[in-house]
This record gives structure tokens, C-alpha cells and sequence, in this order.
């Protein structure tokens, strides 16, 4: 026998020897070696990866994942799981090919052998990738060994698993044309025939040998199978390479691959449970009581989806929930997400919010249920791009104490690039699920988290025309998966509740249109296997009252000595809880303008006046997560209420999922789903009230000469303004909540599309729409339905890159001064000035980044040098990016390239003037 091939006979796989035949693959091609001693040859790295693949096909794939993959193929499940570990482990047999093994220290004597020679004019090729080599080669050698010859790539179930393989670097490749499939050497001369060839056969062959040698599937897979399947491949390869695993393995190698794969199947339990992949497990819980024990009498929406939702479930689908602020729609749609969860044998769970402000708390919520709810030890992830500055986040802290309660900790695997989804348990931005539908590298882990949960996505309505198509298809995908979805909103449209609802049936295989009314309070359930659509409400509510809405026209101004003016309306409106007690909220559409109104406030009340706490984006983080504690420390639905008054001053960042209550709500115009979210912090629990506010009372300021104010820009639509300042004017009484809710949205909203009513702002505003819309359909991946081939799901892009809103481009930026050597040395923190680090370590990281403040990124437009950070900061992801603001001494301003000036106020936040 030729000296550095093995021979091996019988390959053991679950339990028993499979003889294929006598096996010749040469142990010197590697297929690891970046921090080993020696190469780790490629053989065992594929064995590996298959094993692994087998062993999260039966721990960590839920019953629904493996439905779908075997349903897939046309196979039984024990078939699909061979096919899965086959699939895993032939995903690096491109390595066999000399300009990988050329590149890796160590591979001398094969490069050497005559047998594998170099291509010629190897010099002068550019390198082939060695997933790119996987895809090229494996459709001749799956089809030589008797999987069926197809020359059509997209009908060709051998070129699909080639192409799934050629994807687990995050990008699939092009489509082969049938030549390619018939000679790739001929079309990819880098591949190497001879011995490389020879390798890659033989290679393939051990594999199948380990996998049991299962025969071709008879079918293609659907394009949410084959996703899935891609992303179980990267998981089965990032799991098998982690380099102290593999060192202990090469050190235990001694040419026997049978053993070899006895030694790795005993592992691989270990493996997964040290990376926490594992189907979450949840304790019985047949009513609502039963997963809330703290709730003794549920609201009546609560009660109602209780009662009735565990009738209507077959298998996967959709339920719609739209209430009023405070009705419990979060504990409402964690009920749902359990039955529903449950019927399509789905165990994981991801709830997603529209803001990052907002997931901190949610995230709390969500592992405070999971601790008590889940059967074994669940970790739940935190995804928002600052989850690691969270103390609370932390892998080595696990507050779960109580014996009747499980872990819920998330170790360092799960919180690496793209594995947040792969949690039993997850809660994160919207934006997390959204990247799923843009072709984004690597979006196959997401799909691949996604598709083993239920989905709950919070505030639905909050999006522009972009979000909505992107969520839209989303939710086809989702449809089109089977994973069940909870949609929750407060405020949402008969036109959006249609889209979406649509969408998810569209996906799930049903065309026909159908419109939804959505009850309010009330809900909807959409099954997926019959389409069937069936809608429970209106219900009633415990929320159920009438807020008096004042509508004032004043000047916007900030001058109180203005009669007809916004400042003094603010201060007679306050008047009452400045002479006594309470607590009120302003909201301000605009960051100068809550400046503005805070300073106007501390300047007519003096230090011994009512405390005044202004929140809003342009804070350094550590002020701002400050003060949001604080807040809820006071009005927070745990708080206790102060003695002395009390007026927070904010902008949107009170909208959403903030359970904040208030005396008085004052606030600028705005659209109507947002003065009606706003108005949802006024008298939103049973507190005791001053005798100024015995009743909900909001009052709305608009300005008198056209919308909107020039101060505000463009954060709102004209047309939306103008048609609910036209609705606060036609108001008769009260607004009564709930019953009033649905009508006055249709109004705003969904009336601009009667062409009897439209106005030039309408029609602007549509235009503007459908711009927004168009544009995100010429990004998006395609609708399932139309998925042959692989490629367009994919590209180069990188999720942190991608935009999931328009128009919402930002830029952190870093206030900093000199020190008295004249170096930009110094900036503020929590504890008062710092060093600027120029070699940070972790801890001066966190220091940096809570220092920071968002705006936007035009701001800086063509801003100098004296803007980079240092070079060392380059190689640090979470401060590459950051812009420094160097202060001038004289002035305390920066003075920005559009002839602005920029300032860091330590009450205020950052000012532009």
C-alpha cells in the first residue's frame, strides 16, 4: 500500500459496524491547524461534524425542525437525521485541494507526494475558498455515487445539499450551470484532479460509512428546510472546531477512524450541553393561573385567550392581539405563545420589541418566567446591540436562587456573533428577527433559531413603510416555516393588521385575501394548516375609561411671557401640581424642545419647586439609564410615589412598553397612534390621586401656522398630523377607551387611502410610503415561494451593516476635552472625568461606550481627524466607530463642519445650536 493512505474497513455509527467497502483517505490532508501542534486531519474533523449534527438532531432540533426537514425530504425522521449528519460532514471536503493544504503549516509531505500535484499555473489563480470548492465538487461525487444525475441544478437534489454545504461559511454561492455539475475540473481548474480528487471521493465515501450510507432523498428540500438544514451544518462546524476540543482529540488519534467516532459520539452529549443547545422542556400549565401564579383573577382578555385559544390550535399559526395599555397584552401574549408553541411542537420562545430601550426590561420579564416556568435549565439571551454593558447580562452571575425555579443564565457560546437566536429562550430588538429577511451573512443561523420557537413581536404597528414590508416577510417565512407567531399592539391599523395577518397566511400556503377587522380589545387566530381566521372581541376591559383631551393652538415658543404661547399653556396646565402634589409627564416631539421646556420649568420653580427629570436620546448612556431608573423608581408600577411633585419632561422614549403612570399627560401634536400611547401613561394603575387630576386628562398642543412646528423637521408625516389635529377638533366629549380607539385610527390611518378623501399631504405621504416599501423590496430575500435557487438568500453583508429602518442612521459619539498638556485626554462618566484610554482594557470599554451618545451620523459629515479615536480602538468592535468630540476649552463647544456647535450640558445632554 502506498505509503500515508489508511485502509479502513467498518466505520461503527450508532451502535453497530457499516460496512461500505475498503476505505483508502490519507490522513496527512488536513483539516484544522490554527493552534494545534500538529494538523488535524480532515477525516476526523467531518466525523466530527456529522456526529455532532446527529447529536443536535436529537437534543436540540425540536419535534416541529425535524418534521419539517424529513417532510422535506420525503423520508422518515432516522433517514433525515443520516442525511443531516451526511450533510455535516461532507461540508469541508472542498479542503481537499491544494491551495488550502499549501496555506497550512504542516502539510509539506503531502504537498510533496507526486500523487497531489499542483494545478497548473497554480501562481498566477486566485485562491478558491474552500466552501466555494465543497459546492463545485460534491454534485459529481454524490451523483457517481448513485444519487440521481440531474443536469438542472435547481431540480437536482445532489446540487442542492452542495450548495447548502457551499453556504456554512454564511454566503451561498451561485447556482452551477450543468456543465460545471458535469466537469468541474474543466470549469474550476483549482479543484485538482489526481490524487486531490481521489481524496475527496474517498473522503465522502467515510462519511457515508459513519452515517449509516443512507440512500438519496426523493426530493428537493423547500427553501425554509433547506435554510434550517444550512444553519444545523454551521452549528455541527462551529461546534466540532473549537480548538482545546480538538487538541485533546489529535492527541488521541492514532489512525482509527472507528474508534476515532466511538470517542466522539461519547463527547459530543458533553459538547452540546457546555454550549446549552438543548429543546427547551416546560412544566404543565393547563390554565392561566397555572403560568402566572401570581395573577389570581386575569383580565379579561387574559381570560378569554385562556378560555378559548386551546380549542381553535391545530398545529402551528398566528394569534393578533390588540388592546389598550395596561390590559396585560405582555402575560396575554406569553399564554399564547405556550399554547400555540405547544400545538406545533415549538418549545423556544423570542419576544422582540421595536427599541433597544425597551428589551433590558422585557428581558427581565421573560427570564423571571422562564426560571419559573421551564422543567430544566433554560438560558435566555439578550440581543440588542449593548446587551453586554448590562451588569445583570453577565455569564458568571445567575440571580435564579429559589429551589421551584431553573437557570436561565447564558454562557460565552450562546453569546457569540449570530448564536443569540440559538437559545432555548430569547429577547431582543425587532431588528434581531428582521435581518432574517434581508440577505445578510449568516441569516441561516437566524432562520435556524426562529424556526424552533414562537415568535411574540411587541408594539406591531411601530414601524415605517420599510419595517412594515420587511416585516411582512418575515412573517411569509415564518408562515412558510410553520413557527408560530404572537403579534401584540395597541394601536394597530385594519390595514396593517391585514398585511400582516396576510402575509403569515401567504407563506403558510393560502393566497386569497381576506381582510381583517380586529376586534379592539380583542384577538385574532390564524390557523396555518386551513388558513381558517377567527376573531374573538371586542371584550371587556378593566382599562375601560374616558380621558379628557384639552386641545390647545399655541405659539411654539419657549418664552413664558407669550400669552397665546406653548410655554405658558405647559406652565399653567403644571400649575396645579406645582402648588401641591402629583406627578405629570410632557412629552416633547423634538430633544431641543425638552431641553428647552426643562429649563423653562427649573427656572420658573427654583430648586424648591417640584423635581424635574428630563429623559430623552442625546444623554450619555450611563445618565440615561440613570435617570430611566429613577423614573421608575417613582411612577414605575412597583414605585413609590414621591412626596414632592414631580414632572418628567421626555420625548418618544415614554411611548412603548414603559409600565410608567402619571397624574397629567401634556404632550405636543402627534400622530394619533402616538397620542394615544401617550395618553396610556395617564392614570394607568389605581394610585391615589391629587384633587387637581380626580380624572385622565391629556393635553394636546399644536401649533397655529401649518404642521408641523419647524423645530420639529421631519419626524412626522404632515398628513398624519394635520388629519388628527382635524380628529381632536371634531372631538365631542371624552375619548372613551377602548371603544373610541379603533375609529379614531381608521381615521388618521387608513382613511388617506380613500382617493374621496385624499389631499395633497395624503397623497404625498403614500408616495413616500410606497417609495419606502419599493425600496425594501428590492433588498429583501424572496418570498419563499419563489426560492429555487439558494443564492439570493445570501450575500456578503454584514447584519451589523444592514438597515432595518430608513432614515435612522446614527452615530455614537464621545464628548472629550483637553487636559493640561493640551491632549484630548478627559471626558465625563458616572464618576466624573476619566482618562480617554488609548489601549482600553474590558472594564475602560464599558467606561467608554456608557459615555457615549447617539445621534445622528450627518452630524458629522465631513468632520477631520480630530474626530478618529486612536488606532488601538480599531481593533475593538464596540469602539471602532465611536467619533470623538473634542471640546474647545474657550468656548465648551465643538464646532461641527455645517457650521453648528455641539456641547455636552450635564443636565441637558448634547446640545446643537
Amino acid at each position: 500500500m502506498a505509503r500515508g493512505l489508511w485502509p479502513v474497513a467498518s466505520v461503527h455509527v450508532v451502535g453497530r459496524p457499516v460496512i461500505w467497502r475498503s476505505l483508502v483517505f490519507d490522513p496527512r490532508v488536513a483539516g484544522k491547524r490554527r493552534g494545534l501542534p500538529d494538523p488535524y486531519p480532515l477525516v476526523c474533523h467531518l466525523a466530527d461534524t456529522a456526529v455532532i449534527a446527529g447529536g443536535l438532531w436529537d437534543s436540540y432540533l425540536t419535534a416541529s425542525q425535524r418534521r419539517l426537514i424529513a417532510g422535506g425530504w420525503g423520508v422518515d425522521p432516522a433517514r433525515a437525521r443520516r442525511l443531516v449528519m451526511l450533510a455535516a460532514g461532507m461540508h469541508d471536503v472542498g479542503k481537499t485541494i491544494h491551495c488550502f493544504q499549501r496555506g497550512l503549516e504542516g502539510t509539506a509531505g503531502l504537498l510533496a507526494d507526486l500523487r497531489y500535484p499542483a494545478p497548473t499555473g497554480w501562481m498566477h489563480e486566485e485562491w478558491i475558498p474552500h466552501q466555494v470548492a465543497s459546492h463545485w465538487a460534491l454534485p459529481q461525487i454524490l451523483t457517481g455515487l448513485g444519487w440521481p444525475p440531474v443536469e438542472r441544478p435547481w431540480k437536482s437534489v445532489a446540487h442542492q445539499v452542495a450548495q447548502i454545504l457551499g453556504g456554512h461559511h454564511g454566503v451561498f454561492g451561485e447556482a452551477l450551470s450543468p456543465a460545471a455539475m458535469a466537469d468541474p475540473l474543466k470549469e474550476l481548474r483549482g479543484l485538482g484532479g489526481d490524487g486531490w480528487a481521489e481524496q475527496r471521493e474517498e473522503h465522502v465515501r467515510a462519511v457515508f460509512g459513519i452515517c449509516g450510507s443512507p440512500a438519496a432523498p426523493g426530493r428537493l428540500l423547500p427553501a425554509g428546510a433547506a435554510v434550517v438544514v444550512t444553519g444545523l451544518v454551521v452549528l455541527a462546524d462551529w461546534l466540532a472546531s473549537n480548538t482545546g476540543q480538538v487538541r485533546g482529540r489529535l492527541a488521541a488519534w492514532n489512525g482509527d477512524l472507528a474508534a476515532h467516532v466511538v470517542r466522539i459520539r461519547q463527547r459530543a452529549p458533553w459538547v452540546l450541553a457546555h454550549a446549552q443547545l438543548a429543546a427547551p422542556a416546560w412544566k404543565p400549565a393547563a390554565t392561566f393561573t397555572d403560568l402566572f401564579p401570581d395573577i389570581t383573577k386575569p383580565y379579561p382578555l387574559q381570560a378569554d385567550v385562556a378560555q378559548r385559544l386551546g380549542g381553535l390550535v391545530e398545529g402551528s399559526g398566528l394569534v393578533l392581539v390588540t388592546a389598550p395599555t395596561g390590559d396585560g397584552k405582555t402575560e396575554t401574549a406569553l399564554f399564547a405563545a405556550r399554547v400555540l408553541g405547544a400545538a406545533a411542537s415549538a418549545g423556544g420562545l423570542a419576544v422582540l420589541l421595536p427599541t433597544m430601550a425597551t428589551t433590558d426590561a422585557m428581558w427581565r420579564r421573560v427570564k423571571k418566567f422562564t426560571a419559573r416556568a421551564a422543567e430544566v435549565g433554560t438560558p435566555v439571551t439578550l440581543l440588542n446591540s449593548m446587551a453586554w454593558l448590562n451588569e445583570d447580562y453577565d455569564p458568571d452571575r445567575d440571580e435564579i436562587v429559589a429551589d421551584d425555579c431553573v437557570s436561565t443564565q447564558a454562557a460565552s457560546f450562546l453569546r457569540g456573533p449570530h448564536r443569540g437566536l440559538a437559545a432555548g429562550v430569547a429577547v431582543g430588538t425587532w431588528d434581531q428577527a428582521a435581518l432574517a429577511a434581508l440577505p445578510v451573512r449568516f441569516n441561516v443561523l437566524r432562520w435556524l433559531g426562529l424556526s424552533g420557537k414562537t415568535l411574540v413581536i411587541d408594539e406591531a404597528h411601530s414601524y415605517d413603510a420599510y419595517g412594515h414590508r420587511l416585516t411582512q416577510r418575515l412573517l411569509e417565512w415564518c408562515g412558510h416555516l410553520g413557527i408560530p407567531v404572537v403579534l401584540v399592539s395597541a394601536t394597530l391599523t385594519g390595514r396593517t393588521a391585514t398585511d400582516l395577518v396576510g402575509a403569515y397566511r401567504a407563506g403558510a400556503g393560502h393566497k386569497d385575501t381576506q381582510p381583517i377587522t380586529s376586534p379592539y380589545p380583542g384577538w385574532v387566530h390564524v390557523c396555518a394548516g386551513t388558513g381558517k381566521v377567527t376573531a374573538h372581541g371586542p371584550l371587556p376591559t378593566i382599562r375601560e375609561r374616558d380621558v379628557a383631551v384639552d386641545h390647545h393652538t399655541v405659539r411654539h415658543t419657549h418664552d413664558p411671557a407669550v400669552p397665546a404661547g406653548r410655554a405658558a399653556r405647559i406652565l399653567t396646565e403644571l400649575r396645579p401640581a406645582a402648588a401641591g402634589t402629583g406627578c405629570a409627564l410632557v412629552v416633547c416631539n423634538v430633544v431641543a424642545d425638552a431641553q428647552a421646556t426643562r429649563r423653562l420649568l427649573t427656572e420658573q420653580w427654583g430648586e424648591d419647586g417640584p423635581q424635574v427629570v428630563l429623559l430623552h436620546a442625546r444623554l450619555p448612556m450611563w445618565q440615561r439609564i440613570e435617570r430611566t431608573n429613577l423614573i421608575e423608581g417613582m411612577v414605575g408600577s412597583k414605585g413609590a410615589r414621591p412626596d414632592r411633585p414631580l414632572v418628567v419632561v421626555a420625548t418618544q422614549v415614554v411611548e412603548q412598553s414603559l409600565d410608567w403612570d402619571f397624574d397629567l399627560v401634556v404632550s405636543d401634536l402627534a400622530p394619533m397612534s402616538l397620542l394615544l400611547q401617550r395618553a396610556g401613561r395617564c392614570h394607568r394603575h389605581d394610585h391615589p390621586r391629587p384633587a387637581w387630576a380626580p380624572a385622565p386628562r391629556l393635553v394636546v398642543l399644536s401649533p397655529p401656522d401649518g404642521l408641523p412646528a419647524p423645530s420639529w423637521g421631519d419626524v412626522y408625516d404632515t398628513s398624519l398630523l394635520r388629519r388628527t389635529c382635524d380628529a381632536l377638533r371634531g372631538l365631542e366629549g371624552p375619548i372613551a377607551i377602548p371603544a373610541a380607539v379603533p375609529g379614531l385610527i381608521a381615521g388618521v390611518y387608513d382613511a388617506a387611502w380613500d382617493p374621496a378623501r385624499m389631499d395633497a399631504d395624503d397623497a404625498r405621504r403614500l408616495a413616500r410610503e410606497q417609495a419606502q416599501a419599493s425600496a425594501a423590496d428590492m433588498v429583501m430575500i424572496p418570498a419563499p415561494d419563489r426560492v429555487k435557487d439558494l443564492y439570493p438568500l445570501t450575500s456578503a453583508l454584514d447584519p451589523d451593516l444592514a438597515v432595518t429602518r430608513l432614515g435612522g442612521e446614527s452615530k455614537r459619539i464621545l464628548p472629550v476635552w483637553p487636559d493640561g498638556d493640551g491632549w484630548t485626554v478627559a471626558f465625563v462618566t458616572a464618576d466624573g472625568p476619566a482618562k480617554l484610554p488609548h489601549h482600553p482594557g474590558k472594564d475602560d470599554v464599558r467606561t467608554v461606550v456608557l459615555s457615549t451618545v447617539q445621534v445622528r451620523s450627518t452630524w458629522l459629515t465631513g468632520a477631520g481627524a480630530d474626530t478618529h479615536p486612536p488606532a488601538p480602538w480599531q481593533d475593538i468592535p464596540a469602539l471602532r466607530d465611536v467619533a470623538l468630540v473634542p471640546h474647545d476649552p474657550r468656548t465648551g463647544r465643538w464646532h461641527a463642519p455645517d457650521g453648528r456647535t455641539i456641547r455636552l450640558d450635564p443636565v441637558d445632554g448634547i446640545i446643537r445650536e
